[in-house]
């Protein structure tokens, strides 16, 4: 492959435990009228409609729920995030507002239900801005503290977000039963600073921070990469702010689980990484950028797909480019601002250049 190619009453008390947890106002709001199930009256206060908010939110993940191998409906986790500050913008010590969404994909963002008019998903130390129509995030953008880092064990169960309606999210349904995996785009460790790096450990197992990703990748290059920012950040005590996504193209593969996903979704062939620092000696904000395909593991991987044997899969390479951020801008219509880009040329990162990303 070349660079060309980037182009009933049991769950009562469910419901009870969960309003409990948030003390977040806001109206229930719908989006092409496919909002809550429970439909707020102008005689209830805020108070009851954060109860229908929530309770809409989980009758939603029981009624989408996985099937497992004995025909039961495995219900999701739900979580409303209640007091998470989310990314900051101003932490590099130059302002870096969060990318804005071009014209082609507005329409097709997720907007807040407990905070109408509001898409930003807040969780510690990172944000998520989701696309309802595949059901996975447009970006994640997560700030790195190297001087507070802690190396938090592994911890945590994957939940749904019960700020934005179940079906805007990818849930089990779409894990269980093949080879893709819960692909992190918040990196689980990248987000454990400060006081609460535990908590931030916990918040990156939202199923907004996933999208599908093969799990039997040869890892080499992208965990290298991972590897990479973050022990740059810590060796150094330096702050950074990394944005991460998949790349979306109408040309993605139609992906429904073997009838799990309803209405079916499509999987991305690539993903991409943008990593931004402030210089310090101009004071001016820098950034590399960065692309992985998954497409030959995906289009050889038959069992994912109807109509396709599943037998002799064996996982190929992905590939992973540094790119100028102008690319990512054009292939995500994504737009990150007036950022210092040190590539001018893609560059793929193999053994030969020891994986390393040049000038970060």
């Amino acid at each position: 492959m070349t660079l060309g190619n980037i182009g009933g009453n049991n769950f009562l008390p469910v419901i009870n435990n969960q309003i409990a947890e948030s003390s977040q106002a806001g109206h229930v709001s719908s989006q092409n009228g496919s909002g809550d199930v429970f439909v707020r009256s102008n005689g209830y206060d805020l108070s009851q409609e954060r109860m229908f908010a929530k309770a809409g939110h989980l009758f939603q993940s029981s009624q989408t729920g996985a099937i497992n191998q004995s025909g039961e409906i495995e219900i999701d986790e739900v979580s409303m995030y209640p007091n998470r500050s989310g990314y900051d913008e101003n932490f590099l010590g130059v302002r870096l507002p969060m990318p804005t969404l071009g014209a082609s994909i507005q329409d097709k963002v997720a907007y807040r239900t407990d905070k109408p008019g509001e898409t930003e998903l807040t969780y510690t130390n990172f944000s998520v801005v989701m696309n309802k129509d595949r059901r996975q995030c447009f970006y994640t953008i997560c700030n790195i503290d190297g001087a507070t880092h802690k190396n938090v064990k592994r911890s945590g169960s994957w939940t749904i977000d019960g700020r934005i309606p179940r079906e805007y999210q990818l849930g089990n349904e779409a894990y269980s039963g093949n080879n893709i995996d819960r692909g992190h785009m918040v990196r689980r460790l990248d987000p454990c600073w400060g006081n609460d790096a535990n908590l931030a450990n916990n918040d990156t197992f939202s199923y907004c921070n996933s999208a599908l990703q093969h799990g039997q990748l040869n890892q080499k290059e992208w965990l290298e990469l991972e590897n990479h920012v973050l022990n740059s950040a810590t060796s150094k005590d330096q702050r950074m702010s990394v944005i991460t996504g998949p790349i979306f193209s109408d040309d993605d593969p139609k992906f429904d689980n073997h009838g799990k996903i309803k209405p079916p979704t499509q999987i991305p062939m690539k993903f991409f990484k943008t990593v931004v620092w402030k210089d310090e000696q101009t004071g001016q904000l820098k950034s590399a950028s960065f692309i992985l395909s998954q497409e030959d593991i995906i289009n050889g991987d038959h069992s994912l797909f109807k109509g396709k044997k599943s037998g002799g899969f064996t996982p190929g390479r992905f590939e992973v480019y540094q790119v100028p951020l102008s690319q990512v801008e054009e292939l995500t219509d994504l737009h990150f601002g007036n950022l210092g880009d040190i590539s001018t040329q893609a560059v793929k990162l193999t053994a030969e250049n020891d994986y390393k990303p040049v000038g970060l």
